[in-house]
């Protein structure tokens, strides 16, 4: 796209976007749940999809604060422009990213739900990548669920020092796991929050519970079942246990993002056996403008190295377990700011991989370190700088130069580090404006030549400018 069109097309999105200022009334900007409670988006969000403490013990409490809507809808268009450093890919000669350099609708979602009775709720996402709607989709043209939970909660009082309810127990079911989570160092909320719509030669390695190394034997988001419960005591103790499968099907298609043949590679969750439990336990203290999480979450989980096949012969095993901490001020006049992170570890057994030739070891050690930090200044002007740090085995053959493409490891090293840094700009509580930078200082072990076959960390880096627009 030449600087001409990039032009023309930031200037139509800013008029878009002042068009929607003048004639948007206040009390129709605001999506959903702001609609239910009567409170803007900005008492349940430091900046979307962070949550304040609000927005916490809203969700804890089932999405059933407020009053039920008749019409409990709301939808978010999503834009971007995104560029990397060296779009040529050393080991074909061709491109790594067919649709960089060019604007493009990056997702659009449908959001519903909320109150249904006075102890169930429910948050639900269908979402399409494309506009108005991509035809590759599994249902309606393209539109597939996407983030879907329904909860099933009761309140009581604990009895100390107070009469007022004071702690929570709820059921629910959903669809990716850590999607329930309230703080956003679990996998499903971290940032960045903005998808992006290309590709690049980034890490080859990644956890079970975010994927699993060469997307083989891990687990999908959207693409699970998941039945858990939960306590939130004396809202400072939380403590929840959740397992997840792969979908059944039928009503349950609902909670599944994409249907069709078994598939370990392009849906991994396929390949789970029976059901993996995830577990989340953590403190978390509100006092004055002040929040702190300190918490410890982790999944399980076995995997057939061949969905369609589903061999005993063939199940790995993973072991992932987590340590996580949240800071937040939220005074709100006019600085806010956030802190998160985590730290996961993985064990793991991959023995069929060796027996396949796809792995040079059985057992495998992972551990992925990621923080980021977010500063927002009269809630209009914001920024979030993120630090990434991935780590574990080396592995020739897993990690190694078994991909033609390009994007492996020469030394058959997982070791990866980047940084990101996101500036923000919210001209009103439903749209943000976002410049992406995000930049490698190591891929799958090297920065130079990281793969043999002449590709750089550096040109992996990458720069979006995004559009985010819901009502």
């Amino acid at each position: 796209m030449t600087l001409t069109r990039v032009a023309r097309w930031l200037a139509l999105s800013l008029a878009a976007g002042a068009a929607w200022i003048g004639l948007s009334a206040p009390a129709q900007a605001i999506p959903v749940f702001a609609r239910q409670t009567g409170h803007n988006c900005q008492a349940c969000h430091i900046s979307y999809p962070e949550l304040t403490a609000y927005g916490r013990e809203f969700k804890l409490n089932g999405y059933t604060f407020g009053e039920a809507q008749n019409v409990p809808l709301a939808i978010a268009l999503m834009g971007e422009y995104a560029k990397i450093g060296d779009n040529t890919n050393h080991a074909t000669g061709g491109t790594i990213c067919a649709n960089c350099s060019e604007a493009s609708f990056v997702q659009w979602s449908l959001f519903y739900g909320g109150r249904i009775t006075e102890n169930i709720g429910v948050f639900g996402q269908a979402s399409s990548g494309g506009f108005p709607l991509d035809t590759g989709g599994s249902c309606c043209n393209g539109l597939a669920s996407d983030n879907t939970e329904v909860r099933y909660v009761h309140r009581f009082s604990s009895g100390v020092s107070t009469l007022e309810d004071d702690t929570v127990v709820g059921l629910l079911i959903n669809n990716n796991a850590s999607m329930q989570d309230v703080w956003h160092s679990a996998p499903a909320w971290r940032f960045p929050w903005f998808p992006y719509n290309g590709t690049n030669l980034g890490p080859a390695a990644s956890t079970f519970i975010e994927g699993g190394p060469n997307g083989v034997g891990g687990i999908q988001a959207h693409r699970l079942v998941g039945l858990g419960g939960y306590t939130w005591y004396r809202k400072n103790w939380y403590a929840e246990l959740t397992l997840y499968r792969r979908p059944w099907g039928g009503p349950f298609s609902i909670f599944d993002y994409g249907s069709g043949a078994l598939d370990a590679v392009s849906k991994p969750s396929d390949s789970i056996v029976g059901w993996s439990p995830y577990y989340r336990l953590a403190y978390s203290k509100d006092w004055g403008y002040n929040s702190l999480e300190l918490g410890l979450f982790g999944m399980n989980g076995k995997t057939y190295y061949d969905a369609v096949v589903r061999d005993s012969t063939q199940v790995q095993t993973f072991r992932d377990v987590a340590l996580d901490a949240q800071f937040q001020f939220n005074r709100n006049e006019p600085w806010i700011y956030s802190v998160a992170g985590s730290w996961i570890h993985e064990s793991n057994d991959l023995s069929p991989l060796v027996g396949a030739g796809q792995a040079s070891q059985p057992s495998h050690t992972l551990n992925e370190f990621n923080i980021k930090g977010t500063a927002y200044y009269d809630r209009t002007y914001g920024a979030t700088l993120a630090y990434y740090q991935i780590n574990g085995t080396s592995d020739n053959i897993l990690y190694g130069l078994n991909n033609p493409a390009g994007g492996g490891s020469a030394t058959g090293s997982p070791n990866s580090a980047y940084w990101m840094l996101e500036l923000n700009y919210v001209p009103i509580q439903d749209m943000r404006f976002s410049l992406n930078y995000q930049a490698y200082t190591k891929i799958n072990g090297g920065k130079s030549n990281f793969d043999g076959v002449g590709n750089n960390a550096s040109g992996q880096n990458l720069l979006q400018f995004a559009i985010w627009w819901v009502y």
